[in-house]
């Protein structure tokens, strides 16, 4: 399987591989209730935090054949423009704003590269590619640190297998769904 940056034309792909792959996570749920909604708010929110990604000198890594990707950025850099999720109900704004806030109480200081998002599309999920796109960014980022936050209990799971361990307790906004720091040191 080959691992390799995205162009700049396949962002588009990225954002729809990302809304596939998070459109059944309880986070995503619980930020965009309702199916029809979240096949709507997940794009924006995607690209959002793709541009975010870009613009902090973060790295987009693909598989060859467009199945899966994963956003790279360097620790502290995850900025994104409010008016970038322009499109999104206040309720869901809401919700984004209360969690973000604790992801950033809850991440790690220093220097290290934050996963923020890892998805495979639905017809290519347990077949290891996952855990191969980690890798791919685990060694190209060598000495330095990583750090994610785990949305559900199998994403714990592999992360665990990739040499990652848990970064202080899990920590869940009013009335969401627990997430889970983890942390690997190279």
């Amino acid at each position: 399987m080959i691992v390799r940056a995205a162009a700049p034309s396949e962002m588009d792909t990225v954002v729809d591989v990302l809304s596939e792959a998070f459109h059944e996570d309880p986070v995503s749920v619980w930020v965009f209730p309702g199916d029809a909604r979240r096949a709507v708010a997940l794009p924006i929110f995607h690209r959002a935090i793709l541009r975010g990604t870009l613009a902090a000198g973060g790295h987009v890594d693909v598989t060859g054949d467009l199945s899966a990707a994963v956003l790279w950025t360097p620790g502290g850099g995850e900025d994104v423009d409010g008016d970038a999720f322009s499109g999104l109900t206040r309720e869901e704004l809401g919700r984004l704003a209360a969690l973000f806030e604790l992801m950033t109480k809850h991440a790690p200081g220093g220097d290290y590269h934050h996963a923020q998002f890892i998805g495979v599309r639905k017809s290519a999920q347990r077949q290891g590619i996952g855990a191969r796109l980690l890798r791919h960014g685990l060694d190209r980022n060598g000495t330095v640190p990583a750090y994610l936050d785990a949305s559900s209990q199998e994403s714990a799971k592999l992360y665990r297998r990739l040499g990652f361990r848990d970064h202080g307790p899990a920590f869940a906004a009013e009335g969401g769904p627990s997430m889970r720091p983890m942390w690997r040191d190279p």
